[in-house]
């Protein structure tokens, strides 16, 4: 048996009383603290060690057991001086032993008379004749009628009765303890107080214990026991943390004290019994707080009686930190009760600042409630709540709790407790609440609205689970149960799913709409139109409609939603052709309505507002804005978010030539937010990692992403044309031809039919050249390249690169040097690594060709480099064949291929002569003869195919120093 902890100061005040009742001096003492406090432990403690605790009196009469003269126990008691039956109190030994006598109160027992007296005075080991005449006394009080001689009759039977027990005790001092003493009946309080008033010259030690707070049947009591001289009060409070941890140790070793000690005193308060329960939760499954823990807690909890079980629910309802005038409201208890009654649970332990020490208690509590009552209390807190002016988040909770509420708009909370939650970005709770309002609807056209909204917010976590409003929303659009606006929303996530002629359908509705609707309705369906044309073309009109009044990124008499001005912004790129002052009005847009900001405003957003800006040839300024906002907090916990901003910095990595970074952020996006859940909008990815994959050799990898499932509606999207461009590139690569050019040209045909031709979105017309090139097709190439610089003219450096590098395998020798120099140049200023790599190769080969092998060399060089620094591989290999694994020199300089051709001795005079030695000396500086010399540097021209020391490669230089 452990040690008790902590409580040896009480344990040697109990011992001094005893030690003066067996000298003939009586006490009564009141152990009292909060509940669970272990006060119960310490009676019994003490009870158990009473027969040793004190010498034999004078007269040879004592606490220690009698016993016959040949050594033997006396009757009753056991060689330790205990009961027979071993119980810590209800026994009587022989004469000079010490009589213990013990009871335990219940609320339950309340209305038996004498009911505590009963189980001191009946006990089995008790002498017969005393209970006989025990038993007659309470009879005859339980069965006196309730006359005006009653009260009389139960003063002479109280009376009597400590009588008996101090003619009992005059043979031996007695040790009477009652556990819960508070929940004794009345007329046991009465009996207590009789014999208090009598025990001060008498061998006897009353030892109560009591939980401290409200007790009414007790409270007069306590305060009469306590005003006598031979009275003492014996507090008993939590575990200190030292003492908590003391505890620990002797169940679990003092390893894992140091890690268990701080949570498990948080989670109990130092309570006791609470400490034990943890302990048990730990031994039998490593649970923090389990179900030990919860059993512990109510039982503890259940000890303040029904009020304080009313005031712990309501708690739990409320969640704590609450007023006690609420909570009063709400559980229909006295506010002084409530007060007391926190107090008296926070005293314990039970409680931490007015709410639980562990959000399992709170379960506990919650799950113990009767449900009907549960629901009922969740309710009440609503009402209570909206009339107090409570944010309607703290209300919505109550209805969902309580699945509705009386007497308040219930809906009209949870749309706005909806939208706070959606501002700090708590989807799963935003969803709560919608729900919970779209099932308490008045009408159709609200729950419509309601279901709008919700498959708005979904979206932002998982597309896939806003497909289960779709077939509803869209009755409900054709029904004519939603705003313009709203039926907006429906077409775009029905093309997003891959539904356009749903979405067509719906598109044609908004058109045939009166030309009464608001003016913002007109405006915001001509967004919608310029949107649908430049994502979704088949559905949107064949003319190009134009804003009345196009939005500005000034001004306050612009009200248009954040999607309006970007489509607008957008369409000006791809459409109109004004990227210069479309990615201006962008920049200013983007500063004012960022994607991360506000509630949901648009689906797509990352992608609506950084695509311009893309496809205006402005990669840089995306991509600080891509930055910025894969940075921001509020970004990063939306799923969505964060896979449509990896997806365009896959996009813009690509236009830069950083392969490596844009197969890494394409699978990003892809890992964020599935490829079925991208929709329609998967090409976008999808082409980033397959054109990346491709390039970089990595072409099982790109298969891999050619054979995910595609919706066939995504090649009628502008997500279409980047994955046919993507996928001809792969079959460029794999020199599947006629595979290629179908993509390339069907890439052609839709954007010309859909008036969306523009080198920005997808540059067609070069992968198609580049395809004829490798077919040997001059003509069919060269006709494609003049149309491509023709469409871009001093605009879109990237494309226009592409085009001059391949036109120059159209020209001639003599005009090839020209225009790889031209795209070179342009490509430098265009920032895409990838290109200038392919245009620097094509410059090394035509330098070679005209014989420049020098200005040959150190092209390739550079070549290599920058291929290297893409990572594409096969692009440095086709410049140095078998060379792809060798390093840099210490130089900085490459190895060229040639010199591997070279001999030892070669390499040596060839590094020589290249640092300007003449032939003599290198002959006396390598030991060798001129000859020698002469005939090594013959087979190194040769091989380096030079003519002349001059044009020996200046790489060599870095080999002087092991020269000699």
């Amino acid at each position: 048996m452990t040690r008790l902890v902590e409580r040896d100061e009480q344990l040697s005040r109990l011992t001094a009383l005893l030690c003066q009742a067996t000298s003939g001096t009586g006490s009564i003492a009141l152990i009292e603290g909060a509940a669970s406090t272990g006060k119960t432990e310490l009676l019994h403690s003490f009870a158990r060690s009473a027969d040793g605790a004190c010498p034999r009196r004078a007269d040879g009469r004592g606490p220690g057991t009698d016993t016959s003269t040949d050594g033997t126990p006396a009757d009753g008691a056991s060689a330790h001086g205990r009961p027979a039956d071993g119980g810590p109190g209800a026994g009587a030994g022989a004469d000079g032993a010490l009589l213990r006598l013990h009871a335990i109160c219940s609320p339950a027992e309340r209305a038996l008379p004498l009911g505590v007296v009963s189980q001191l005075f009946l006990a089995p080991t008790l002498p017969a004749a005393f209970r006989d005449r025990a038993a007659k006394l309470i009879d005859r009080l339980a069965s006196t009628p309730d006359t005006g001689a009653a009260e009389r009759l139960t003063a002479q039977v109280l009376h009597g009765l400590c009588m008996e027990l101090l003619a009992l005790v005059n043979r031996s001092p007695a040790l009477i303890t009652v556990d819960d003493v508070q929940h004794a009946d009345p007329e046991s309080v009465l009996w207590l107080l009789s014999l208090a008033r009598r025990i001060g010259p008498a061998p006897v030690l009353v030892v109560l214990a009591s939980d401290i707070g409200p007790h009414p049947g007790f409270s007069a009591a306590r305060t009469e026991l306590l005003r006598y001289p031979h009275s003492d009060l014996i507090p008993v409070g939590r575990l200190s943390q030292r003492g908590a941890a003391e505890l620990i140790g002797q169940h679990c070793g003092p390893s894992a004290t140091h890690r268990l000690a701080p949570a498990f005193f948080s989670a109990s308060g130092g309570n006791p019994l609470l400490l034990h329960a943890l302990l048990d939760d730990w031994r039998t499954g490593r649970n923090m707080a389990g179900r030990s823990y919860r059993q512990a807690l109510l039982t503890s909890l259940r000890r303040g009686g029904p009020a304080g079980l009313a005031v712990v629910r309501g708690l739990a309802v409320l969640r704590g930190h609450t007023s006690e005038a609420l909570l009063s409201r709400l559980v229909g208890v006295n506010v002084d009760v409530v007060a007391d009654t926190v107090r008296a649970f926070e005293a314990g332990g039970l409680l931490s600042d007015g709410d639980f020490a562990h959000p399992n208690g709170r379960a506990g509590v919650l799950d113990d409630m009767p449900p009907q009552q549960r629901v009922a209390l969740h309710r009440a807190a609503a009402r209570l709540l909206q009339e107090r002016g409570e944010p309607a988040t703290a209300v919505a909770a109550h209805i969902i709790a309580g699945e509705g509420a009386d007497g308040i708009p219930a809906t009209r909370v949870l749309l706005d407790a909806a939208e706070s939650h959606l501002l700090e970005q708590r989807f799963a709770v935003a969803v709560d609440c919608l729900e919970q309002a779209l099932r308490g609807a008045r009408d159709g056209r609200e729950r419509a609205a309601i279901r709008v909204r919700l498959a708005q917010v979904e979206w932002r976590s998982d597309p896939r689970a806003a497909v289960r409003h779709l077939d509803q929303l869209a009755g409900d659009a054709r029904a004519g149960l939603l705003t313009p606006g709203d039926t907006i929303e429906v077409c775009r996530q029905l093309l997003w799913q891959g539904r356009p002629e749903e979405a067509t359908a719906l598109v044609e509705r908004l058109r045939a709409a009166p030309d009464d609707d608001p003016a913002d309705t007109g405006a915001r369906l001509r967004a919608f139109e310029l949107w649908l044309m430049c994502t979704h073309p088949r559905p949107a009109r064949r003319r190009r409609p134009v804003l009345r009044s196009r939005p500005t990124a000034e001004g306050p008499a612009d009200r248009s939603a954040p999607w309006q001005r970007f489509s607008a912004v957008l369409a000006d790129v791809l459409i109109h052709g004004r990227h210069e002052e479309a990615t201006e009005r962008a920049e200013q847009l983007l500063h004012k309505a960022s994607v991360q900001r506000g509630t949901v405003w648009t689906g797509e957003s990352a992608l609506l507002c950084l695509m311009p800006e893309v496809y205006a040839d402005r990669p840089e300024r995306a991509a600080r804005w891509c930055e910025a906002w894969r940075r921001d907090p509020w970004t990063a916990r939306v799923p969505m978010s964060r896979a449509e901003l990896s997806a365009v910095s896959a996009e813009i990595a690509v236009r830069r030539g950083d392969l490596a970074a844009a197969v890494e952020r394409a699978r990003a996006a892809l890992e964020e937010v599935s490829a079925p859940a991208w929709g329609t909008a998967a090409g976008l990815p999808l082409s980033s990692l397959i054109l990346s994959a491709s390039r970089t050799g990595q072409l099982p990898i790109a298969a891999e992403y050619l054979r995910v499932p595609v919706p066939a509606s995504m090649f009628e999207s502008r997500y279409g044309l980047h994955y046919l461009y993507a996928r001809g590139h792969y079959h460029l690569v794999c020199d599947n031809h006629a595979a290629a050019l179908a993509d390339f040209f069907a890439c052609g045909e839709l954007m010309r039919s859909w008036a969306l031709d523009t080198p920005g979105l997808v540059p067609w017309r070069t992968g198609a050249a580049e395809t004829w090139l490798r077919q040997g097709n001059r003509e069919q190439a060269r006709r494609l390249l003049n149309e491509q610089l023709a469409w871009v003219g001093t605009d879109f450096g990237r494309v226009r690169g592409q085009a001059l590098r391949l036109l120059a395998a159209c020209g001639s020798e003599r005009q090839r040097t020209d225009l790889l120099g031209d795209a070179v140049e342009i490509l430098e200023g265009a920032g895409d690594r990838y290109e200038l790599a392919r245009a620097l190769a094509d410059l090394s080969h035509a330098h070679h060709t005209s014989g420049e092998q020098r200005r040959a060399r150190q092209t390739a060089r550079r070549a290599w480099h920058v291929a290297r620094s893409c990572q594409a591989e096969p692009l440095c290999r086709e410049l140095f064949p078998g060379m792809a694994e060798h390093e840099v020199d210490g130089t900085g300089a490459l190895e060229d291929t040639a010199l591997t051709f070279l001999s030892r001795a070669e390499r040596r005079v060839a590094t020589l002569a290249s640092a300007g030695y003449t032939n003599r000396a290198i002959a006396e500086k390598l030991f060798v003869t001129e000859s020698t010399v002469e005939q090594h540097l013959t087979k190194v021209y040769r091989k380096l195919g030079v003519k002349h020391r001059e044009d020996l490669p200046a790489l060599l230089h870095h080999d002087i120093a092991t020269s000699a």
